[in-house]
């Protein structure tokens, strides 16, 4: 694989604009070192099952929540939620903190050295 899938948390595809608590829809990307491609956008609200006795919609089980984004290896959120300084791990996915645009943010993770060791190619000690 010379390439990792990304989820990202937005609504637009442009902002990431959802924390961890209200992601409603991923932009799914495939991020290598020459860069990001869009791939597609899954809605959470899809998975979820159908609304509770009193009409209010039932929120997403963790294990639903992962079902939807389980062939990516990270997941970027505006906020956290908790104090993880930025990054934590849910089974095996990955989750970062990032309030910024998602081209900025994929195009960052495109030239991290996390990125580059991925795939074998050296990191240069100034990235």
């Amino acid at each position: 694989m010379s390439w990792v899938r990304v989820a990202v948390a937005s609504t637009d595809g442009i902002a990431i604009d959802q924390s961890l608590q209200e992601v409603s829809s991923f932009c799914i990307y495939d991020v290598a070192v020459d860069g990001p491609r869009f791939m597609e956008t899954r809605k959470a609200a899809e998975a979820s099952a159908l609304p509770a006795p009193d009409g209010e919609p039932t929120s997403l089980s963790m294990d639903e929540f992962l079902d939807i984004i389980s062939d990516c290896s990270l997941l970027v959120v505006r906020s956290l939620g908790v104090e993880a300084g930025g990054k934590m791990q849910i089974g095996w996915l990955t989750v970062y903190e990032a309030d910024m645009q998602v081209e900025k943010a994929l195009k960052r993770f495109s030239s991290s050295p996390l990125i580059k060791n991925m795939f074998g190619n050296k990191a240069d000690p100034t990235d």
